[in-house]
Parts: C-alpha cells; structure tokens; sequence
C-alpha cells in the first residue's frame, strides 16, 4: 500500500482535506458541489496514480471519488438511478487508473444497485453478493495460484468485501435479531449464545475455507463478526463491559496469533484431504514448503 512514511503523510493529509470539503460542500447544500469533489478526486488521481504511482492516496481518493459521487447522484436522481451513475463511475474510474481497490468500490456499487432494485429482500442481496463476489474472487485466483500477478491483488479486495456480506446476509437469515435500546439511546442487536455460536460456526467455515484458498483477507474481514460473537457468548458471564472487551480481544487475538503463527502448516494438513488434480490445483494453491503435484 505505500512505499515510505511519505505515502502515509500525504494520505492522511488528502483525508482531512477532502473530510473538509464533505463538509463544505455539505453547508453550501451539495448537489453539483458534491461532482466537484468527485472531479477533484480524478484530478488527485491523475497525479498520484499516474505520475506518482503512490497507491495509498490513490486509494484515498477512489474511495471518496465513490462518496461524492454516490452523494452527488443521491441529490438529483432515485436510488436505482443513483446506484447505476455510481456503478458507471466507479467502473470508468478503474479502467482509467488500474486500482485493484477500484474493484472493490465497483463491487459495492453494484451491491448498492442490487440493494435499490430489491429493498426488501436486503438479506437475500447481501447473501448472494457475497457468493458471486466470491465466485468471480476465486476465478482471478484460479489464473494466478502463484499470488503474483495483478490477478491476486484484483482477487485480495473482492474476498475483502465478499466476506463480510455473505456472513451478513447468511446471520440475518439464520438469526432472530432482536433489538435492544442500549441507555435509551443506541439501538444494539440482542442476540442469545445459540445464536452467537451459530455465528461463530459460520465464521469457522470461512476460516477453513480462506485457509484452503490461501486468503488471509477473507478471515480478517470477519473479525469484527467474530470478536462480536464472542462477546456474547460470554456476556452471562458477570464481566463487566471492560471485562467483556477485554475478553473478546483476548480469544480473538490469541486466535489470530495461532493460525497466523502455524498459517503454513495448517495449510498443508487441510490440503491433504482436498482435491489437488485440475481446476482445484489452482484454487487450492500448494502450501508453502510442499513440493508440488506433478
């Protein structure tokens, strides 16, 4: 993502300036200023991306060349019509500058279009988006088993989203979520242990299926899922809020530490009980260490 401390430095400089700008052109009442940000973005881009080859601002202004526009298009048109301008740009957006992170914003643009075209069945959309998402993640895989090429940086941000949208969507199906008013104020789901254990065994099939495809980013988008599930599986506990935390970013980091730590080996015991002849020789690329299959 960045080369030196500069492209970290001028990133968080390129974030508060454009948060600046949301604002401003929030107060002057949005609408074309909102295209102007978004015009901006590209200009950045131009220099960054193309001259400078700086990925990290580059990702910066993607993201809120995607903001602006999505906001811009809000204001003028319904949420169908809106959705598909913002698709359209961000698609135009990554044929200009090449970033695989612009195929991450291109996937939750088109999901925000799926979301307008069937609002009420948002579980239904957040399911099957993560599947296809998926789907078309492990494709790019299958043509780069090596993890070398711009195929596997393509494929990195598809599994980043597809991740927490299939649990998402799989949870809300699943799961009877209640909603409790935390202080009178803050709506937070409340879930039982079950379901916090159903949760829990959904992260572990995605887990093990990260490990057989190699892909770290498909668990480390579920933490958040993870550390949540886990919170409540010990809320009944008598801990207080500080011990819950605590607890929850206990077993979650001990976790991370042992699979990332044994990554490897872990890797290649599951690898011996799965297919290795064909296609899945590409989706399931060889461990490191083991020698590969003629």
């Amino acid at each position: 993502f960045f080369r030196s401390f500069s492209d970290i430095f001028i990133g968080f400089g390129i974030s508060l300036f454009t948060l600046g700008l949301w604002f401003v052109f929030d107060l002057a009442g949005g609408g074309a200023f909102y295209l102007f940000g978004a015009a901006l973005m590209c200009l950045g881009a131009e220099y960054f991306a193309l001259r400078k080859r700086a990925h990290l601002p580059t990702l910066i202004l993607a993201l809120f060349f995607l903001l602006f526009t999505h906001k811009c298009a809000g204001d003028y048109f319904s949420g169908v019509s809106a959705s598909s301008l913002t698709l359209i740009a961000t698609a135009i957006f990554y044929a200009r500058y090449r970033l695989p992170f612009c195929l991450a914003l291109i996937a939750v643009s088109a999901v925000m279009l799926a979301s307008a075209l069937a609002p009420n069945s948002p579980t239904w959309v957040y399911t099957l988006s993560g599947l296809i998402l998926f789907i078309i993640a492990i494709a790019y895989d299958a043509h780069d088993p090596e993890r070398v090429r711009r195929f596997s940086d393509n494929a990195f941000w598809l599994h980043f989203v597809a991740a927490p949208l299939f649990i998402h969507g799989v949870a809300a199906k699943a799961l009877k979520v209640k909603t409790q008013i935390l202080f009178g104020v803050l709506p937070v789901p409340d879930i039982t242990k079950a379901d916090a254990a159903i949760g829990l065994g959904v992260i572990a099939i995605v887990t093990l299926i990260g490990l057989a495809i190699n892909r770290r980013a498909l668990i480390a988008s579920c933490l958040i899922y993870a550390g949540l599930a886990i919170g409540y599986l010990v809320k009944d506990t008598g801990l207080t809020a500080a011990g819950l935390t605590s607890t929850s970013l206990l077993v979650l980091g001990a976790g991370i530490i042992f699979l990332g730590v044994g990554w490897h080996t872990a890797r290649r015991g599951l690898l011996m009980v799965l297919p290795k002849n064909g296609i899945w020789g590409q989706i399931f690329p060889p461990a490191k260490g083991a020698a590969k299959s003629p």
